[in-house]
């Protein structure tokens, strides 16, 4: 049907300008007679070509710049940049800036940007986190020299429900901008297509690290619902912790009949037995996690569940 509508409309155009140049053509004078004129041919003058086809043409060079905008040309207004959003930062007295500026160097030390499959990957993970920050606790602000008395402060101070609301509410602008700032302003090593290269990040690349490091949040986050709802999975996970001790003492037997020249049908049945059991608990504790969180690693949910 359109191509029929727009045949039409060519016809129809077609004898509109027809018919308006035949009454052009054959317009009759006021008096309704047709005027005729007589036209005088042309003088038999020998034609002169003109004085240039003999001596070549020499035009002026143009030495304008081949970018040169038009004389009285309407400017094109630049569009405005809009000004950079001030972040207006305060600081925990446990839970310092450092830890951001920390956390940040180790989500971008960790990112792939094109991994062997050709999409963008990560190696940050719960387990990998808590080794970091368990080890030299940067960005806290403790006491004393002992490890395990200020890790202990530091869960007790920043692992409740309150707090870990606000310290969110009051490092999430800052960290968010120091990703992505740091990842498309500062050079640094990144693995790409397994070739380490010293590069920025390019703004699609920035926004795959932050999407692939939320995903890993989430799945963190729904662990520790799943281990807040579900206090038997806090059971297990002390059973589990029974069994291993099991693990360790019947291994202890073993190894003594071992080197006692001792049958060791017995013990080594009782340590067989105690890690069967010890696998039990570890599979019931991953099992009832992964109901929580479908997507995440056995290793983390297991990880998260012995805290």
């Amino acid at each position: 049907m359109n191509q029929r509508n727009k045949a039409a409309i060519l016809i129809i155009c077609a004898l509109a300008l027809g018919l308006g140049a035949f009454f052009l053509i054959s317009r009759p004078a006021s008096d309704g007679q047709i005027v005729r004129q007589e036209v005088s041919p042309p003088a038999n003058a020998t034609p002169v070509a003109p004085s240039w086809v003999g001596t070549g043409q020499s035009p002026e060079p143009d030495y304008s710049s081949s970018n040169a905008e038009a004389h009285n040309a309407t400017p094109v207004e630049e569009p405005s940049t809009p000004a950079p959003k001030i972040i207006e930062i305060r600081e925990d007295d446990t839970v310092t800036l450092t830890f951001v500026e920390s956390l940040t160097d180790f989500l971008l030390t960790r990112f792939i940007p094109v991994d062997a499959h050709g999409k963008p990957a990560t190696t940050a993970s719960v387990k990998s986190l808590n080794i970091a920050f368990g080890q030299d606790l940067k960005g806290f602000r403790t006491s004393g020299s002992d490890i395990r008395k200020s890790r202990k402060d530091i869960f007790d101070y920043a692992f409740t429900p309150e707090m870990i609301k606000t310290l969110s509410a009051l490092y999430t602008p800052v960290l968010m901008a120091q990703l992505t700032d740091t990842a498309t302003t500062d050079a640094r090593s990144y693995l790409v297509d397994g070739v380490t290269v010293e590069r920025t990040l390019s703004k699609a690349e920035t926004a795959a690290m932050l999407r692939l490091n939320a995903q890993k949040m989430e799945e963190a986050a729904n662990a520790f619902r799943a281990i807040a709802t579900d206090p038997s999975i806090t059971e297990l996970a002390g059973k589990y912790l029974g069994a291993a001790k099991a693990v360790g003492r019947a291994n202890v037997q073993l190894q003594n009949a071992i080197a006692e020249n001792q049958d060791t049908t017995v013990p080594g049945q009782r340590l067989k037995q105690a890690i069967l059991q010890r696998e039990r608990d570890k599979a019931a504790i991953v099992s009832k996690m992964r109901a929580a969180c479908p997507g995440c690693p056995d290793s983390d949910l297991f990880y998260l569940a012995q805290w």
